[in-house]
This record gives C-alpha cells, sequence and structure tokens, in this order.
C-alpha cells in the first residue's frame, strides 16, 4: 500500500513508472494487490485478498488515467511533451 501512496503523491513520471512496475511485479500472478509482500520474492505475501489495497489501487490508476494518461495507457505523443 505504500507504494501506491508513493505513485499517488509523486509528481515524477519515472518514480511512478517504478512505483507500477514494482506493483505489477508484487502481484505474484493472481491480479491483486496484496497488503504487504516480500521484497526478495513476491509469492510470499499477506491477505490474498485485501480490498483496501486493491481499491487504492484502483484509485491510483484512475488518478493517472485523468492527469498522466501516458503513463498508463503508453502514448509516446504526450510522454514527448512531458
Amino acid at each position: 500500500m505504500s507504494i501506491i501512496v508513493q505513485a499517488l503523491t509523486s509528481t515524477d513520471d519515472t518514480e511512478i513508472t517504478t512505483c507500477l512496475n514494482t506493483l505489477k511485479a508484487s502481484t505474484a500472478g493472481t491480479g491483486m494487490m496484496h497488503e504487504s509482500f516480500n521484497k526478495n520474492d513476491a509469492g510470499d505475501y499477506t491477505r490474498p485478498w485485501f480490498a483496501w489495497a486493491n481499491s487504492l489501487f484502483g484509485e491510483l490508476i484512475l488518478t493517472l488515467a485523468e492527469q498522466k494518461p501516458y503513463l498508463i495507457f503508453g502514448s509516446s505523443d504526450e510522454q514527448q511533451q512531458h
């Protein structure tokens, strides 16, 4: 959850992208966010279903879709403008 908040509060595209990549890698193939995970083994996580983390991640995606869509949709034209 701290990585999601880091991405939500950052204004740096590189930092946000790093957070997104870390979050994607941390799902351990479940497609869900976890309360916490072992940084050395994403398969070692707490709470296989944690609505708060999933909801916060949804908020991140909606915020980025509105404020920085190129970070999640990959428009290279917009990325060059920022």
